[in-house]
């Protein structure tokens, strides 16, 4: 049986046609961007180097996107040269201006070829202008590793204070290492007790805790015994140990205080 259709009938199958194939498309091409973040967000690195970076750009030559994501998968498995030409292509496609992630990721590289300092400002900026928890951490990294450290401590200040930073650990655990590392010892313990607070305030349960936490009571008591204040400082390598039964500095530090204490 054949079925006859109007003039207009066919030219709606026809559109129709298209634009299903138009959002099969957008889908598909979508999704290869989202695969591609996950694999980056996962630790995939090599897979996203080797596979589906060279495939995004393929697919996408045009789309800075895909350039920069690529660029980050390069990063990641040590090719800097590779990185930093993506990421060239990447900002060359950029309407205008350049984009805080391109900073950030330059300013990354930069320091991955042994210019700490000279990255440090661009991370810096880059984290001002996105405002990013991620951005604030690697910047104090960053400063740490080219010995700026008042710079890292201000760093970690802003990365404790963006909305993931308030249920983290790790921004006021770096801050106290470095105030410790300054003699600022009154300062680094306000540091750490706020880690272990923050810590139990958002304990999302488990085995085993945050290593931030327990490294967290761990310094807290070098501070204290730094002070010779021998009983806190007990107290809170006991707190170390019991949340982490093999952590080896929190026992050598109890055993070496029963000696003082005895």
């Amino acid at each position: 049986m054949t079925t006859n259709r109007t003039p207009l009938a066919r030219a709606g199958l026809v559109a129709l046609v298209v634009v299903g194939s138009c959002w099969s498309w957008a889908v598909a091409s979508d999704a290869s961007f989202h695969q591609m973040r996950d694999l980056l967000a996962r630790g995939y690195y090599n897979s996203a180097a080797q596979l589906n970076g060279p495939n995004l750009v393929h697919d996408h030559p045009d789309d800075p996107e895909a350039h920069l994501l690529y660029a980050m998968a390069l990063y990641y498995v040590g090719d800097l040269a590779g990185a930093g030409a993506r990421l060239a292509a990447a900002t060359d496609r950029v309407g205008s201006g350049v984009p805080p992630e391109h900073v950030h990721l330059g300013a990354l590289i930069r320091a991955a070829r042994g210019d700490a300092a000279g990255a440090v400002r661009p991370l810096q900026n880059a984290f001002l202008r996105i405002r990013s928890y991620e951005y604030a951490m690697d910047w104090a990294r960053v400063a740490w590793q080219a010995g700026m450290f008042d710079e890292a401590i201000d760093a970690y200040t802003a990365a404790a204070r963006t909305e993931r930073g308030l249920v983290e650990p790790w921004p006021e655990l770096g801050r106290g290492r470095l105030l410790a590392a300054r003699d600022r010892t009154d300062d680094a313990i306000a540091a750490f007790q706020r880690a272990i607070e923050i810590f139990d305030a958002n304990d999302p349960g488990g085995i085993l805790p945050s290593p931030a936490y327990v490294e967290a009571w761990f310094r807290l008591g070098e501070s204290y015994e730094r002070l010779d204040r021998l009983t806190e400082a007990e107290t809170a390598y006991k707190a170390a140990r019991t949340a982490d039964p093999n952590f080896g500095p929190a026992a050598r530090a109890l055993d070496r205080l029963s000696r003082r204490i005895d």
